[in-house]
């Protein structure tokens, strides 16, 4: 039987497998569904549509579900929800909000770690075993793949993508895409490769060496937006990570971000010395 302290308020809608254990002063309200083992310390507000999956924790002041941070959606209009995945932590302040529509909720995958004040905005779609270190933030409609890290107070615009196992350096600023395995700092930077995070992954020396030939032989050269699209599919023929960088970039609608700071257009190479200099 779920293990409820009697100051927390839990709707009759709230649905708990019974090994829940929910803290004091805790509310949920909604249509609210709660996986075996999970444990809310204390102070945890949820609002439904939100479903949570077994194992995860979520310590005091946490926030998930409530509605986007959006002057067109009023308080009560229909969402999609949330969904978040099994053995997730969120530590204290951290948050998550529901989706800005009805049809598709914002979903964070398994294993995430968001630490103190890190936040996730509404119709954000996670992978799994992503890291938010303490006030990272991502903005709505982004995308965050798998295994990706964002260091501290790292913030990504809305409608942002991070390729899976990239990286970010604490106070970086995403508002262009940072492709897989990248690392980036400062505003859009790209400063190098996820290598130690390539390696935990089990990622074999032949799509690491792979990757570093990519990296240094067509993103150090700031080809043209068309130009680079050629020499990565070649390549990608032979590399299924490489082959991850190549169909980010073909599903990019805005700019991706370059080593060493220099704007990588979409479009011609006249159009990227443009940004460049602008």
């Amino acid at each position: 039987m779920p293990k409820i302290h009697p100051t927390a308020i839990v709707d009759d809608q709230v649905k708990l497998a019974e090994d829940v254990e929910i803290g004091p002063y805790c509310v949920l309200n909604g249509d609210i569904t709660l996986g075996a083992g999970v444990h809310l310390i204390a102070s945890v507000h949820m609002q439904g549509p939100l479903t949570v999956g077994s194992g995860s924790v979520f310590y005091p002041g946490s926030s998930m579900g409530f509605g986007p941070q959006d002057a067109k959606i009023k308080y009560g209009d229909p969402t999609a929800g949330t969904i978040i995945g099994s053995d997730c932590v969120f530590r204290e302040s951290s948050s998550v909000h529901a989706a800005s529509n009805d049809h598709t909720p914002t979903r964070v995958g398994d294993r995430a770690f968001f630490m103190v004040n890190a936040h996730v905005g509404h119709d954000v779609q996670m992978g799994s075993d992503v890291v938010l270190v303490v006030g990272a933030g991502v903005g709505g409609h982004a995308e965050i793949q798998d295994r990706v890290i964002l260091s501290g107070a790292t913030m990504v615009h809305h409608f942002g993508r991070v390729g899976r196992q990239a990286m970010t350096s604490g106070l970086t600023i995403l508002s262009n895409d940072l492709p897989p395995y990248f690392m980036a700092a400062e505003r859009n930077k790209v400063v190098g490769l996820n290598l130690v995070g390539m390696k935990r992954s089990g990622m074999s020396r032949d799509e690491i060496a792979a990757v570093r030939s990519a990296y240094s032989e067509v993103f150090r050269k700031k080809p043209p937006m068309m130009e680079m699209r050629q020499m990565l599919a070649e390549r990608a023929k032979e590399s299924k990570a490489v082959d991850d960088i190549y169909q980010f970039i073909l599903e990019s609608k805005r700019a991706i971000c370059p080593v060493g700071g220099r704007n990588i257009s979409r479009t011609t190479s006249t159009q990227s010395r443009a940004d460049a200099n602008a």
